[in-house]
């Protein structure tokens, strides 16, 4: 019985073979039919065909089937995308051999584009979407390309239902009017953003993890709630990441969508999420280091017995946090340039792991040479001795960061090509190269502001990156000054300024001063002196701390008579001690760091003279990122000074009195305090400086528009300040405040441009009862 059935089934399929004829033929001709603007001889070429090739064709009954080239052939003008239809056909045959007829329906192309029913976008947007040109071919796949463009631009204008239909006109033969039919509809923003499956994290965190989807609140006027897609699935990454900072590291989103209410009025933003368990650590092992013990380690990875699994934490404290405490840190400063370090998390129970880190330490790295590439004016010595990256030494990247911070202040190169890079020379040395791009950083220093007493200020030119020996060419990073200040009461000063930073090619810096000064009050005031500086970066208690010495001698000469001074000279020779450190990490715009000084002057006492008296003023300034943004900046800063005399008869002058108000220019020992008139805080009646006592704190946020080419920064501001003329009267709750906005520019070669608008809330001048109210302040050269 079987084998008559596996016998009737052979007869079956050898009845079909016999039925199937394959018939060969030899291409005699191919003409092309339907063409309009692509020409016949291209068709038939990208078609692979040619006269005399075989084709086959297969018969099955009276059914005909193309052979693999006939296939291939229509393939390959379909991959054109310039046909809607293609079809091949025997048009005649002549014994064993036929001519073919490549039959074409061409898309039409372009003649030109209309728009209809635009408001939100305007039509130069929407053709730039569109991206066609005359004479390209309005395809439907490139249709379906272009609506999904038009639409992803209207959901960014917060267009979430916007409709987008075209209509093809024909024009002229082979050519027609792409018209594009937009129904924008309502703009709509996202109402809610709702969980599902969160038990253990509320919603709130959740809608705080996402940085750029939020829902629109009636009392948040500035926020648009729209939809953006993008930023859509970035922030589903966001939510995951915020997941692992709590420990959940199994979290993922199982499903999301977004839907508009009945009316399509109202976005609604639905995820669905898996939590899992939150993990706690009970252990952390290390294997394989042998330079660090466990313990050195561990604590640089800070996690300890029950601390949630924070993921986020554990991988900046292995591979690289902003402090530079983190474990590869501690390899990558001791040379170790090639460690490797791969975490294992080993489950313990449902809600506990253990981390068990895989240390391959490799071998450690000396620095074979330092290469300087890209300095046209800068000398490789000044470059040198800015570098703690030195041949022989092990390599350090904490070292290479310092490096680049030391030649970013130095404000002679542009700091967004500052660029380090490295290269193994063999398995135990690395060459370094530091490449830089040189930018002017010599000025024309001006200062000018303006205020109800006139024009007041500063012209002068600054040679930042100067040479003695070379003064045409420069480069041996000294500085050279010429400044004239003018300003109220007749007040003006010539000065001449030189510093060398690096005396004999140590930190030792050594400079001098020049000047001559007249000042008006009821009487005539000129000094006329200089003064000489001696300054030595240490190492202790860190490399960022240095001091400074400076003798100053110079002879007052009063003509007039006043309470404050007698006609006749008086001469001073005083001598100061600065204590500073500076760690910012950018002169223009700084980021982070700090910059503290402490002054101490003696005038008098101990030294000959007609003056007597001491003077001390502390100055402190810190900077931090917010969201660790470097173009948002915290700033902060707080002034104290104190002078008196050494007796109670001293003399001090009055233009060594401390005094306030404005932007500090064109007067002497004026602090600035936006927000009031200049120098009209700490003042006689007649404007005379009286301040023994000053108190000032400012808070600002800065906001970089833009580094490079021109450094733009936005900022707004509060301050707080007083000079009181006798000690009792001091108080830290008598402050005279005030708040505002500004903008900072910083152009070659004039230097930094200021503008503040601030309102001063306390009654200084004219003491009529109400708050000094808004002052404009206007500068240019100089910055606080």
């Amino acid at each position: 019985m079987e084998m008559r059935k596996i016998f009737v089934v052979l007869i079956l399929i050898q009845s079909i073979l016999f039925a199937q004829q394959q018939e060969v033929y030899k291409i005699l001709g191919i003409s092309v039919e339907g063409n309009i603007v692509a020409q016949p001889a291209a068709i038939i070429a990208n078609s692979g065909l040619k006269v005399g090739d075989e084709i086959s064709f297969t018969r099955v009954g009276n059914i005909i089937v193309a052979g693999d080239k006939i296939r291939n052939a229509i393939k390959q003008l379909w991959a054109l995308r310039i046909f809607k239809n293609v079809s091949i056909e025997i048009e005649n045959q002549v014994g064993d051999g036929v001519y073919l007829l490549i039959r074409v329906e061409e898309y039409p192309r372009l003649e030109d584009i209309v728009i209809e029913g635009n408001k939100a976008l305007s039509t130069k947007d929407i053709k730039n979407k569109i991206n066609l040109v005359r004479g390209q071919v309005i395809a439907e796949h490139r249709l379906t390309s272009i609506e999904n463009e038009v639409k992803k631009a209207y959901e960014e204008k917060g267009y979430f239902l916007a409709d987008v239909k075209f209509e093809i006109i024909p024009t002229k033969e082979g050519r027609a009017n792409l018209k594009v039919k937009i129904n924008e509809g309502k703009k709509i923003s996202i109402k809610k953003i709702i969980f599902e499956g969160n038990v253990k994290v509320k919603d709130g965190d959740l809608k705080g993890a996402m940085k750029e989807t939020k829902e629109k609140k009636w009392w948040m006027f500035w926020r648009t709630a729209k939809f953006d897609r993008k930023k859509y699935e970035e922030d589903k990454k966001k939510l995951i990441e915020f997941y692992r900072t709590k420990g959940f590291k199994d979290a993922t989103i199982l499903d999301d969508s977004i839907y508009t209410d009945e009316k399509k009025e109202h976005l609604f933003v639905k995820i669905k999420v898996y939590e899992g368990p939150q993990y706690k650590v009970r252990n952390v092992k290390w294997e394989g280091n042998t330079v660090f013990d466990d313990k050195v380690l561990s604590e640089r990875l800070d996690f300890k017995l029950g601390d949630i699994y924070n993921r986020e934490k554990f991988e900046k404290n292995l591979y690289g946090n902003e402090q530079q405490t983190d474990v590869a840190s501690l390899y990558l400063d001791n040379g170790y340039l090639t460690v490797n370090m791969q975490p294992e998390e080993v489950k313990i129970s449902e809600d506990t792991i253990d981390i068990v880190i895989h240390v391959f330490e490799g071998k450690q790295f000396r620095i074979r040479r330092v290469d300087i590439k890209g300095n046209t004016k800068t000398k490789d010595k000044v470059i040198r001795r800015e570098l703690y990256t030195i041949p022989g030494k092990y390599f350090s990247r904490s070292d290479i960061i310092r490096s680049i911070r030391n030649l970013a202040v130095l404000n002679y190169f542009n700091q967004e090509k500052l660029k380090p890079d490295y290269r193994m020379v063999s398995d135990s040395t690395v060459d370094l190269t530091y490449e830089v791009e040189e930018k002017s950083s010599d000025t024309f220093n001006a200062s000018v502001g303006y205020s109800s007493f006139g024009l007041i200020g500063s012209i002068g030119v600054t040679f930042n990156n100067f040479s003695i020996t070379e003064p045409w060419r420069g480069g041996d990073g000294q500085m050279l000054n010429l400044e004239w200040v003018f300003g109220r009461y007749d007040y003006r000063t010539f000065s001449l300024s030189f510093r060398e930073p690096w005396f004999r090619d140590t930190p030792t810096s050594i400079g001098f001063n020049l000047f001559d000064t007249r000042y008006g009050f009821t009487y005539d005031l000129r000094q006329t002196g200089g003064s000489f500086s001696l300054g030595r970066r240490l190492r202790w208690p860190d490399d960022y701390f240095r001091v400074d010495y400076v003798f100053r001698f110079q002879i007052y000469n009063v003509g007039g008579t006043s309470d404050y001074y007698q006609q006749g000279k008086w001469s001073q020779f005083s001598l100061t001690q600065v204590i500073s450190r500076n760690s910012i990490d950018n002169p223009i715009f700084p980021t982070i760091g700090s910059n503290v000084s402490l002054s101490t002057e003696i005038s008098g006492g101990p030294l000959p003279g007609t003056t007597d008296y001491f003077k001390v003023y502390f100055s402190s300034e810190w900077y931090s990122r917010i969201f660790n943004w470097d173009k948002l900046v915290w700033y902060n800063s707080f002034d104290w000074g104190y002078v008196d005399g050494f007796k109670k008869d001293s003399f001090i002058p009055p233009i060594e009195r401390f005094s306030m108000g404005g932007t500090g220019l064109g007067y002497i020992a004026v602090t600035p305090l936006r927000g009031y008139e200049d120098m009209s805080i700490g003042v006689t009646p007649n404007g005379v400086p009286e301040g023994k006592i000053l108190m000032k704190y400012t808070t600002e946020i800065r906001f970089g528009l833009t580094m490079n080419p021109m450094p733009i920064y936005l900022l707004l501001f509060a301050e707080a300040g007083n000079a009181w003329a006798r000690t009792r009267q001091t108080n830290i709750f008598d402050l005279n405040r005030s708040i505002g906005f500004g903008v900072r520019l910083h152009m070659q070669p004039i230097g930094l441009i200021g503008f503040d608008y601030g309102y001063g809330f306390e009654d200084v001048r004219p003491k009529d009862g109400k708050p000094d109210g808004w002052h404009f302040h206007f500068q240019f050269g100089r910055g606080f």
